[in-house]
């Protein structure tokens, strides 16, 4: 007999979500077990609300199309999951007689499925990691990371040739990237550093190490005693000893981290610092340009897989990508882990990878060695810098 099978995208959108779905369709609509593969629209509120999108009759340039656009074509975004919530989901479920469900995102989303699961033993429930922290356990790095980080990389090399310029009027650069938790986006910057030999070195300051003020000073005028630059690397989720952000903007009725870079290089400028600060923002995750294909590939691959997991009559999983080397982009070996094991928890960046200083070059050569390829321009890069650091 058929089944009826949906997805849902939840969370923040990446750069390769669409991709994730684009695989899942493919597989699902090939397959011989399906009626009807739907999406649910706007992640959990869909679930809740019973909004749905019909995926059957996509054709295949509008898939084509869908593996290479950023965002959530069904919507995603943030929704609070409560008791009623999950009666109301399992009611939706039965009245559409769905039997297999399909949940891409990231710890929140994971934790979610895990309560779905729950609520719901008569479906079968298996997760898509997707997130640009790169924060899930269970998986050595999460569809949409690659692509954020090769932006980042690209972008702060940029901001970083162009820091060199501007020296004699503006002494530190302060690039606040994306990341409440953990540092994983703002060591990614590090593919910049590496990118150019003999650069002055970048200052990195992670969550996964408590912010204080009087130090980042003497660090910064230690710097600039030797250099004639800085260009200072922060999350945007920096803490205090304290634990709160050291800074924080309401949006939605609820608070959230921001606005670090700006703080600092203000604070600079009070005590006589030349500062400027620079925000990557929301294109972090939403960029076509930055695009890494390895990340592109394995988005797709897993959307497929979760179909043959399914088909497997397996449940209550997520599909993780193992810490192995990788073969080929297009078939990655997978990992299934029990959804119970990874919900609700966040994976800070490994402690090996973080230095007083910065970030180990053994986190750089890891990074470079999942994204497959080089950063844009990489041999330009490093020919024009060779030329102006002729005056180091």
């Amino acid at each position: 007999m058929k089944a009826n099978v949906a997805i849902v995208q939840a969370g923040g959108p990446t750069s390769v979500l669409n991709s994730s779905l684009a695989g899942f369709v493919e597989a699902a609509t090939s397959s011989n077990h399906y009626n009807q593969v739907v999406g649910f629209c706007n992640g959990f509120e869909g679930l809740i609300k019973n909004r749905v999108m019909h995926l059957e009759g996509l054709g295949e340039a509008q898939l084509r199309a869908l593996k290479s656009q950023p965002g959530a074509v069904l919507g995603a975004g943030r929704y609070p999951l409560t008791p009623s919530g999950l009666s109301t989901i399992r009611s939706n479920l039965q009245l559409r007689g769905i039997s297999q469900l399909v949940l891409v995102g990231g710890n929140g989303t994971m934790w979610a499925a895990d309560q779905v699961a729950a609520a719901c033993p008569d479906v079968q429930v298996v997760g898509i990691p997707k997130t640009v922290d790169n924060d899930l356990w269970g998986t050595d790095h999460s569809p949409g990371y690659l692509s954020a980080a090769k932006f980042i990389g690209e972008a702060v090399r940029s901001l970083a040739l162009d820091l060199w310029a501007m020296r004699n009027f503006e002494r530190v650069r302060v690039v606040e990237v994306m990341g409440r938790n953990v540092g994983w986006l703002a060591a990614a910057a590090s593919l910049a550093q590496n990118s150019l030999p003999d650069y002055p070195p970048f200052h990195f300051y992670l969550p996964e190490n408590s912010f204080d003020l009087e130090n980042f000073f003497i660090r910064v005028n230690e710097h600039l005693h030797n250099y004639s630059c800085l260009l200072v690397i922060v999350s945007e989720g920096l803490r205090s000893a304290s634990g709160n952000p050291i800074a924080e903007f309401e949006i939605g009725g609820s608070k959230v981290p921001g606005g670090a870079a700006q703080l600092l290089s203000s604070e600079l400028r009070s005590r006589g610092i030349p500062s400027r600060s620079e925000v990557l923002g929301i294109l972090q995750r939403a960029n076509t340009w930055a695009l890494c294909e390895r990340d592109r590939q394995e988005a797709i691959s897993l959307g497929k897989q979760a179909v043959k997991v399914l088909n497997q009559g397996k449940s209550k999983v997520m599909l993780g990508l193992p810490s192995d080397p990788v073969d080929s982009a297009e078939d990655p070996k997978v990992q299934l882990v029990e959804l119970k094991s990874i919900a609700g928890l966040e994976r800070p960046v490994d402690s090996r990878y973080l230095t007083e200083s910065g970030i180990d070059p053994s986190f750089t050569a890891w990074l470079q060695n999942k994204m497959g390829e080089p950063l844009a321009e990489a041999a330009s890069a490093r020919q024009v810098w060779s030329i102006a650091a002729a005056q180091l």
